[in-house]
């Protein structure tokens, strides 16, 4: 099967983010970027396709990729910050997290806000037991946490949901300190690798919390 043509029943959400996706197969190759990714990247979706992993990572790194790739396989996700080697021979660095096998043979990447960097960081898993292991998320909290997914800011969730910015805040730092995550984009990855959120998007093409809400 041409991998440029692999269905993605995830569409409404992976591509309405605002927040650069990544998909990659086992290979790591990747066989799916949304839009912002491609303007991350500075490259077509096409140009993305033939890309791997390993070809975005600066040379002085990839003697570790492997073990990184296992450790993402084998922990489900990996967060961190990582610099990202651009085809046009620019550098930045994000904060980033991934899931492992969202799909059967399929590892989602979700990249912060990237600054222009030259300096040498890897990706890290964090080791740190949340503060309330394994306490599920309230629907509001999966409600937000799915605009989140988004990229949606504080104000235009707040807006959306008819409550306070400060709400929102208080909504994402319970749901960081419940995923024992480090930020948004490893909120993101725990949030689907635990299925507080799926990705799977509605007629809107929004991030579906898992659950619903009575009020």
């Amino acid at each position: 099967m041409d991998r440029h043509r692999t269905p993605q029943p995830s569409t409404g959400f992976f591509e309405q983010s605002l927040l650069p996706m990544l998909i990659a197969d086992d290979d790591r190759r990747y066989v799916d970027a949304n839009r912002a990714a491609c303007l991350l990247l500075r490259l077509s979706r096409e140009r993305v396709l033939e890309l791997t992993v390993d070809d975005l990572t600066p040379a002085a790194h990839r003697a570790e990729m492997e073990s990184s790739w296992n450790e993402l396989l084998d922990a489900g996700t990996l967060a961190g910050a990582y610099e990202v080697a651009l085809p046009d021979g620019v550098r930045i660095k994000i904060e980033f997290s991934a899931t492992a096998h969202f799909e059967p043979g399929r590892h989602l990447a979700v990249f912060g806000l990237p600054t222009i960097d030259s300096s040498s960081v890897r990706p890290t898993r964090d080791d740190r037991e949340p503060s309330e292991p394994h306490a599920p998320l309230s629907d509001r909290e999966r409600e937000v946490l799915a605009h989140v997914a988004m990229g949606e800011t504080g104000e235009t969730i707040a807006a959306t949901l008819c409550i306070s910015t400060a709400t929102v805040e208080t909504h994402v730092r319970h749901c960081l300190a419940k995923l024992g995550a480090n930020n948004r984009p490893h909120a993101i990855a725990l949030g689907l690798q635990r299925g507080e959120i799926a990705l799977t998007g509605g007629g809107a093409g929004e991030a579906l919390p898992v659950g619903r809400l009575e009020h």
